[in-house]
């Protein structure tokens, strides 16, 4: 097996374009075979910032510096920050492109580099785009409708002024209401906002206030406990082509990025160990990442369903590398 050392050394020299048109042949792949599938007519993306690791010690011409306190001292850790593009279906997620923050760089210049790169290279892998709090951008709704795409990202900053306009037209109106075991929705939903001065075209809020029953057992005794969460999203869809219920569900795979690409890769991938503190090193182990992980959820997809159920998904990845080092055991 290759060392760290020798890891760190080759990671270097890398071909970053190369890896990705490899990722771009599995795309292409999947969707051939109907794994990548659009989810109620629509295919979305996700695009999210996430803080890599860093160091005290090592630094390089792409970290971000910050001071922090540690045990009552100021200490300055060496961040990497990235940004990830994930196209979302129907019991498949696919890591498409991987883009580090350049040093003093916000999260919102390096999306916007990773989705022009997106678009320029696979035009029609999305319609809609994904985003939390800090995408409410004007910058990135030009960029969307520049290409036709639209975009559907959480709007949370008490302080902007389309907020407040929503939370204003928000009370006069009667929500939509259903019920989705165990949640409850109420929904209010409103077109041609016209308060974002920086965006020339009006936009649609639909707010989401959703109280969920939950069960537990304590002491022997089984209780219910309700917990309530609102949810006020800004998009450009049209009501006549997404309905409310529609945009609060796509609203909510906003988190597969965050739960089924970091918090796995991070756990159970050792995705945050640098082997090399080296920008292009970095990113090209995400992105040879992002290759591993697509290739091991189509291995789990083409296994039993029954031979699947109740077995945890990192025993098939100990079971591949006993297979794996095998061979190599038994010539030593």
């Amino acid at each position: 097996m290759p060392g760290a050392d020798q890891i760190a050394n080759v990671s270097e020299i890398l071909d970053g374009p190369g890896l990705r048109a490899l990722l771009g042949r599995l795309y292409k792949r999947l969707g051939r075979n109907k794994v990548l599938r659009p989810m109620r007519g629509h295919r979305l993306a996700v695009v999210d910032g996430h803080e890599i690791n860093g160091s005290y010690r090592r630094c390089c011409p792409q970290c971000q510096p910050r001071q922090i306190m540690v045990n009552g001292q100021e200490r300055t850790p060496y961040d990497h920050r990235a940004v990830a593009f994930l196209l979302v279906g129907p019991g498949f997620h696919f890591l498409l492109d991987f883009e580090l923050l350049g040093p003093g760089e916000d999260e919102g210049s390096a999306a916007l580099r990773l989705i022009e790169r997106v678009l320029t290279a696979f035009p029609r892998c999305f319609d809609i785009l994904l985003g939390d709090g800090l995408y409410p951008q004007a910058r990135l709704f030009k960029l969307l409708r520049r290409h036709g795409k639209h975009a559907l990202v959480v709007l949370k900053d008490e302080r902007r002024d389309l907020l407040k306009d929503a939370r204003g037209l928000f009370d006069g109106w009667a929500p939509h209401t259903w019920t989705s075991h165990p949640t409850h929705y109420q929904c209010w939903d409103i077109e041609h906002l016209d308060s974002w001065d920086s965006y020339p075209e009006k936009v649609r809020g639909v707010r989401s206030l959703e109280t969920t029953t939950i069960r537990e057992r304590l002491n022997g005794q089984r209780l219910e406990r309700q917990r309530t969460s609102e949810w006020v999203w800004v998009t450009t869809l049209p009501a006549d082509q997404v309905p409310t219920a529609t945009v609060v569900a796509f609203g909510h795979e906003r988190w597969r990025i965050e739960n089924e690409a970091f918090n796995e890769l991070g756990t159970y991938w050792h995705a945050h160990h640098y082997f090399h503190h080296h920008s292009t090193s970095i990113t090209a182990r995400w992105l040879m990442l992002f290759v591993a992980h697509a290739l091991f959820h189509c291995v789990l997809r083409n296994l039993n369903l029954c031979l699947r159920q109740g077995l945890p998904v990192y025993l098939w990845a100990w079971l591949m590398l006993a297979e794996f080092l095998a061979p190599l055991l038994s010539s030593a």
